[in-house]
């Protein structure tokens, strides 16, 4: 494997397992330092992955103000429960709604009907396609 391959798989890994090597399988994080020790390029994408993962977990160390969660989940909750009640609070809307879906869904049921409608040819017997037999035809 050339030395370019390897600098791209050494970032590729970076980007999954991040830069601490402890969390790499072992034969992986063997090949991590050995790189390190010979590659400047190799150090200098390890301690971009070493700078960005510290402001991660900067990032998630800052506190958000109180109760602002609840704020944008209560805001969530309640954006739903209005988008609800105006269909369930009107009986045309919620009749519209309904007919639309089913409107919908029997012209899909049409449209693939006529697409995977077996066809048959012109010197085909129909009685060898057809599984059932009249009382009449079966011999007792």
């Amino acid at each position: 494997m050339d030395e370019t391959r390897r600098l791209e798989r050494f970032a590729e890994r970076l980007d999954g397992l991040g830069p601490e090597f402890e969390r790499w399988p072992a034969t992986d994080a063997g090949e991590a330092y050995a790189l390190i020790a010979r590659s400047a390029q190799a150090r200098a994408l390890h301690a971009d992955a070493r700078r960005l993962a510290g402001l991660v977990a900067e990032a998630a160390q800052a506190d958000a103000p109180n109760g602002f969660a609840f704020r944008v989940v209560s805001d969530i909750e309640a954006r739903n429960a209005d988008r609800l009640g105006w269909l369930v609070g009107s009986p045309r809307r919620f009749a519209l709604a309904g007919g639309s879906v089913c409107a919908a869904a029997l012209a899909l049921g049409v449209l693939l009907g006529s697409i995977a409608a077996p066809a048959q040819a012109d010197d085909a017997d129909p009685d060898l396609g057809s599984p059932l037999v009249s009382i009449e035809d079966a011999e007792l």
